[in-house]
Protein backbone atom coordinates (compact mmCIF):
# COMPACT_ATOMS: atom_id res chain seq x y z
CA UNK A 1 0.00 0.00 0.00
CA UNK A 2 1.59 3.61 -1.30
CA UNK A 3 2.85 5.55 1.64
CA UNK A 4 0.10 8.53 1.64
CA UNK A 5 -2.56 5.93 1.53
CA UNK A 6 -1.07 4.24 5.11
CA UNK A 7 -1.34 7.98 6.47
CA UNK A 8 -4.88 8.73 5.37
CA UNK A 9 -5.92 5.60 6.90
CA UNK A 10 -3.85 6.33 10.30
CA UNK A 11 -5.48 9.56 10.05
CA UNK A 12 -9.17 8.15 9.66
CA UNK A 13 -8.84 5.59 12.56
CA UNK A 14 -7.50 8.63 15.00
CA UNK A 15 -10.47 10.60 13.95
CA UNK A 16 -12.94 7.93 14.50
CA UNK A 17 -11.26 6.98 17.77
CA UNK A 18 -11.44 10.39 18.52
CA UNK A 19 -15.09 11.61 17.64
CA UNK A 20 -16.29 8.08 20.02
CA UNK A 21 -13.98 9.62 22.84
CA UNK A 22 -15.87 12.17 22.98
CA UNK A 23 -19.04 11.07 21.35
CA UNK A 24 -22.51 12.55 23.77
CA UNK A 25 -24.84 9.92 25.23
CA UNK A 26 -28.69 10.60 24.81
CA UNK A 27 -30.69 10.04 27.36
CA UNK A 28 -34.56 9.48 27.61
CA UNK A 29 -36.20 9.73 30.87
CA UNK A 30 -39.51 7.98 31.47
CA UNK A 31 -40.88 10.20 33.86
CA UNK A 32 -43.02 9.13 36.80
CA UNK A 33 -46.06 11.10 36.55
CA UNK A 34 -48.36 8.12 37.93
CA UNK A 35 -51.85 7.05 35.57
CA UNK A 36 -50.18 9.86 32.62
CA UNK A 37 -47.28 10.00 30.20
CA UNK A 38 -44.12 12.65 30.12
CA UNK A 39 -40.90 11.88 28.59
CA UNK A 40 -37.41 14.13 28.42
CA UNK A 41 -35.41 13.74 26.16
CA UNK A 42 -31.87 15.09 26.42
CA UNK A 43 -29.53 15.50 23.41
CA UNK A 44 -26.19 14.28 22.23
CA UNK A 45 -25.73 17.52 21.08
CA UNK A 46 -27.39 19.26 24.12
CA UNK A 47 -30.95 19.97 23.31
CA UNK A 48 -33.90 19.32 25.60
CA UNK A 49 -37.14 17.78 24.43
CA UNK A 50 -40.58 17.30 26.42
CA UNK A 51 -42.60 14.87 25.28
CA UNK A 52 -46.15 15.44 27.15
CA UNK A 53 -46.69 16.50 30.94
CA UNK A 54 -48.73 13.67 32.55
CA UNK A 55 -51.92 15.04 34.32
CA UNK A 56 -55.12 13.53 36.06
CA UNK A 57 -57.15 11.46 33.95
CA UNK A 58 -60.29 13.46 32.96
CA UNK A 59 -62.81 12.19 35.34
CA UNK A 60 -60.56 12.57 38.26
CA UNK A 61 -60.39 16.50 38.35
CA UNK A 62 -57.99 16.73 41.13
CA UNK A 63 -56.36 19.97 42.56
CA UNK A 64 -52.92 18.44 41.99
CA UNK A 65 -50.86 19.69 39.49
CA UNK A 66 -48.52 17.08 38.34
CA UNK A 67 -46.49 19.78 36.06
CA UNK A 68 -45.70 21.81 39.21
CA UNK A 69 -45.40 18.79 41.23
CA UNK A 70 -43.85 16.18 39.55
CA UNK A 71 -42.39 17.54 36.35
CA UNK A 72 -40.72 21.20 37.06
CA UNK A 73 -38.89 20.02 40.08
CA UNK A 74 -37.12 16.66 37.71
CA UNK A 75 -36.68 19.16 35.50
CA UNK A 76 -34.85 21.78 38.37
CA UNK A 77 -32.88 18.22 39.52
CA UNK A 78 -31.33 18.22 35.88
CA UNK A 79 -30.31 21.62 35.65
CA UNK A 80 -32.47 22.30 32.88
CA UNK A 81 -33.09 25.95 32.05
CA UNK A 82 -34.87 25.94 28.83
CA UNK A 83 -36.58 23.24 26.08
CA UNK A 84 -35.74 23.27 22.79
CA UNK A 85 -38.90 21.74 21.88
CA UNK A 86 -42.32 20.77 23.63
CA UNK A 87 -44.43 17.88 22.29
CA UNK A 88 -48.18 16.78 22.95
CA UNK A 89 -49.06 13.74 21.60
CA UNK A 90 -52.68 14.18 21.84
CA UNK A 91 -55.10 16.34 23.83
CA UNK A 92 -56.23 13.74 26.91
CA UNK A 93 -55.49 15.31 30.05
CA UNK A 94 -53.01 12.47 31.51
CA UNK A 95 -50.96 13.85 28.97
CA UNK A 96 -51.62 17.25 28.40
CA UNK A 97 -52.37 18.64 31.83
CA UNK A 98 -48.82 19.15 32.97
CA UNK A 99 -47.36 20.75 30.05
CA UNK A 100 -49.39 24.19 31.32
CA UNK A 101 -46.68 25.17 34.24
CA UNK A 102 -43.72 23.78 32.31
CA UNK A 103 -44.64 26.23 29.40
CA UNK A 104 -45.23 29.29 31.74
CA UNK A 105 -42.30 28.14 33.81
CA UNK A 106 -39.76 27.45 30.96
CA UNK A 107 -38.33 29.61 27.71
CA UNK A 108 -39.95 26.87 25.13
CA UNK A 109 -38.51 27.13 21.60
CA UNK A 110 -40.90 25.56 19.46
CA UNK A 111 -44.31 23.58 19.94
CA UNK A 112 -45.42 20.64 18.53
CA UNK A 113 -49.04 19.65 17.92
CA UNK A 114 -50.79 16.72 16.85
CA UNK A 115 -53.56 18.57 14.49
CA UNK A 116 -55.92 21.53 16.35
CA UNK A 117 -57.67 20.44 19.03
CA UNK A 118 -54.51 18.27 20.35
CA UNK A 119 -56.23 15.04 18.46
CA UNK A 120 -60.04 15.42 18.39
CA UNK A 121 -60.16 16.83 22.03
CA UNK A 122 -60.89 19.96 23.28
CA UNK A 123 -61.03 21.55 27.04
CA UNK A 124 -59.58 24.05 29.42
CA UNK A 125 -56.26 23.19 29.62
CA UNK A 126 -56.10 23.30 26.22
CA UNK A 127 -57.21 26.21 25.57
CA UNK A 128 -54.95 28.07 28.30
CA UNK A 129 -52.02 25.60 26.43
CA UNK A 130 -52.18 27.39 23.32
CA UNK A 131 -53.05 30.33 25.00
CA UNK A 132 -49.38 30.47 26.60
CA UNK A 133 -47.91 29.49 23.29
CA UNK A 134 -49.13 32.73 21.38
CA UNK A 135 -47.69 34.57 24.96
CA UNK A 136 -45.27 33.47 25.03
CA UNK A 137 -44.40 33.63 20.70
CA UNK A 138 -43.31 30.30 20.60
CA UNK A 139 -43.02 28.72 17.68
CA UNK A 140 -45.91 26.30 16.61
CA UNK A 141 -46.29 23.29 14.34
CA UNK A 142 -48.76 20.78 13.08
CA UNK A 143 -47.33 16.95 12.83
CA UNK A 144 -47.85 13.73 11.06
CA UNK A 145 -46.95 10.70 9.93
CA UNK A 146 -43.74 11.34 7.04
CA UNK A 147 -42.63 14.35 8.80
CA UNK A 148 -39.14 14.79 10.76
CA UNK A 149 -38.24 16.90 13.33
CA UNK A 150 -34.76 18.43 14.38
CA UNK A 151 -33.24 17.32 17.67
CA UNK A 152 -30.31 18.07 16.47
CA UNK A 153 -27.84 16.46 13.69
CA UNK A 154 -27.07 13.19 15.77
CA UNK A 155 -30.57 12.25 15.69
CA UNK A 156 -32.39 10.78 13.17
CA UNK A 157 -36.55 11.62 14.12
CA UNK A 158 -39.30 10.51 12.03
CA UNK A 159 -42.81 11.18 12.61
CA UNK A 160 -44.89 7.60 12.02
CA UNK A 161 -48.66 8.41 13.12
CA UNK A 162 -50.93 9.97 12.26
CA UNK A 163 -51.62 9.71 8.72
CA UNK A 164 -52.90 12.32 6.60
CA UNK A 165 -56.51 10.83 7.25
CA UNK A 166 -57.19 10.90 10.52
CA UNK A 167 -58.77 8.66 12.86
CA UNK A 168 -61.92 8.89 14.69
CA UNK A 169 -60.07 8.25 17.48
CA UNK A 170 -58.25 10.92 19.51
CA UNK A 171 -55.72 8.04 21.10
CA UNK A 172 -55.20 6.72 17.56
CA UNK A 173 -54.28 10.38 16.57
CA UNK A 174 -51.30 10.24 18.79
CA UNK A 175 -47.88 11.08 17.52
CA UNK A 176 -45.72 8.26 17.24
CA UNK A 177 -42.37 9.50 17.06
CA UNK A 178 -39.14 7.32 16.04
CA UNK A 179 -35.45 8.46 17.66
CA UNK A 180 -32.32 6.72 15.79
CA UNK A 181 -29.13 7.55 17.67
CA UNK A 182 -26.81 5.22 15.73
CA UNK A 183 -27.58 1.07 16.33
CA UNK A 184 -29.94 2.58 19.25
CA UNK A 185 -33.70 3.31 18.87
CA UNK A 186 -36.48 4.26 20.50
CA UNK A 187 -40.16 3.81 19.16
CA UNK A 188 -42.55 6.38 21.45
CA UNK A 189 -46.25 5.39 20.76
CA UNK A 190 -48.30 7.60 22.86
CA UNK A 191 -51.51 6.73 23.51
CA UNK A 192 -52.24 4.95 19.71
CA UNK A 193 -54.59 1.67 19.81
CA UNK A 194 -54.50 -1.24 17.36
CA UNK A 195 -56.11 0.63 14.42
CA UNK A 196 -53.21 2.71 14.46
CA UNK A 197 -50.75 -0.37 14.56
CA UNK A 198 -52.32 -1.77 11.82
CA UNK A 199 -51.61 1.20 9.61
CA UNK A 200 -48.34 1.56 10.91
CA UNK A 201 -47.44 -1.86 10.13
CA UNK A 202 -48.84 -1.30 6.68
CA UNK A 203 -47.03 2.25 6.00
CA UNK A 204 -44.30 1.94 7.72
CA UNK A 205 -43.42 -1.82 8.78
CA UNK A 206 -39.59 -1.37 8.05
CA UNK A 207 -39.50 1.78 10.31
CA UNK A 208 -40.44 -0.06 13.29
CA UNK A 209 -37.80 -2.41 14.55
CA UNK A 210 -36.33 -0.70 17.24
CA UNK A 211 -34.35 -0.99 20.58
CA UNK A 212 -36.58 0.89 22.47
CA UNK A 213 -40.66 0.70 22.76
CA UNK A 214 -42.49 2.69 24.99
CA UNK A 215 -45.33 0.65 25.15
CA UNK A 216 -48.89 2.52 23.73
CA UNK A 217 -51.85 3.43 26.10
CA UNK A 218 -49.99 2.27 29.47
CA UNK A 219 -50.66 -1.06 28.80
CA UNK A 220 -53.91 -0.69 27.62
CA UNK A 221 -55.38 -4.57 26.01
CA UNK A 222 -56.74 -2.85 23.00
CA UNK A 223 -53.38 -1.53 21.80
CA UNK A 224 -49.80 -3.70 21.01
CA UNK A 225 -51.26 -6.14 19.41
CA UNK A 226 -48.99 -9.16 18.73
CA UNK A 227 -48.07 -8.80 15.09
CA UNK A 228 -46.89 -5.23 15.88
CA UNK A 229 -44.90 -6.25 18.69
CA UNK A 230 -43.30 -9.07 16.68
CA UNK A 231 -42.50 -6.30 14.12
CA UNK A 232 -40.84 -4.34 16.68
CA UNK A 233 -38.93 -6.83 18.63
CA UNK A 234 -37.77 -4.47 20.98
CA UNK A 235 -34.76 -5.37 23.34
CA UNK A 236 -36.92 -3.88 26.26
CA UNK A 237 -40.46 -2.24 26.38
CA UNK A 238 -41.31 0.55 29.45
CA UNK A 239 -44.60 1.24 30.31
CA UNK A 240 -45.99 4.30 31.76
CA UNK A 241 -48.80 3.94 34.28
CA UNK A 242 -49.92 4.82 37.74
CA UNK A 243 -49.80 2.79 40.95
CA UNK A 244 -52.88 0.66 41.37
CA UNK A 245 -54.76 2.40 38.92
CA UNK A 246 -58.77 2.35 38.19
CA UNK A 247 -58.00 1.45 34.23
CA UNK A 248 -56.25 -1.85 35.32
CA UNK A 249 -53.11 -1.05 33.49
CA UNK A 250 -51.04 -2.54 32.52
CA UNK A 251 -53.31 -4.97 31.44
CA UNK A 252 -52.61 -8.93 31.26
CA UNK A 253 -53.37 -9.44 28.01
CA UNK A 254 -51.02 -7.10 27.34
CA UNK A 255 -48.19 -8.54 29.40
CA UNK A 256 -49.03 -11.78 28.05
CA UNK A 257 -48.15 -11.15 24.57
CA UNK A 258 -44.86 -9.42 25.60
CA UNK A 259 -44.14 -12.36 27.61
CA UNK A 260 -44.41 -14.25 24.58
CA UNK A 261 -42.36 -12.57 22.47
CA UNK A 262 -39.74 -12.70 25.00
CA UNK A 263 -39.80 -8.92 25.71
CA UNK A 264 -38.65 -7.95 29.28
CA UNK A 265 -40.51 -4.95 30.55
CA UNK A 266 -40.11 -2.43 33.27
CA UNK A 267 -43.09 -0.54 34.56
CA UNK A 268 -43.25 2.96 36.08
CA UNK A 269 -45.71 2.35 38.69
CA UNK A 270 -42.92 -0.43 40.12
CA UNK A 271 -39.56 1.08 39.36
CA UNK A 272 -40.72 4.92 39.06
CA UNK A 273 -39.11 7.21 36.64
CA UNK A 274 -37.06 4.93 33.94
CA UNK A 275 -34.08 6.44 32.26
CA UNK A 276 -32.22 4.63 29.15
CA UNK A 277 -28.89 6.17 28.14
CA UNK A 278 -27.10 5.27 25.58
CA UNK A 279 -23.47 6.15 23.03
CA UNK A 280 -25.65 5.41 20.01
CA UNK A 281 -23.98 1.98 20.27
CA UNK A 282 -25.01 0.17 23.65
CA UNK A 283 -27.54 1.35 26.50
CA UNK A 284 -27.66 0.76 29.90
CA UNK A 285 -31.13 1.56 32.14
CA UNK A 286 -31.42 3.03 35.66
CA UNK A 287 -34.32 3.33 37.40
CA UNK A 288 -35.51 5.17 40.20
CA UNK A 289 -36.53 1.96 42.40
Amino acid sequence: MPRRNKLLLVILFFLLFVSSAFARDLVVSFIDVGQGDSILIETPDGKNILIDGGGIPAYRKLAYRIGARIVDPFLQKKKIKKLDTVILTHGHTDHMDGLLDVLSAYPVGEFVDTLEGGGGVTDDEYIKILETVKAKDIKYRIASAGDSLDFGPSLQVDVLNPPPDRFNNPNDNSLVIKITYNKVSFLLTADVGQAAERKMLAAHKKMLRSTILKVAHHGSKNSSCASFLNEVKPGVAIISCGRNNSFGHPHPETLKRLQRLKIPYLITAKKGTVTVITDGQTYRIQTEY
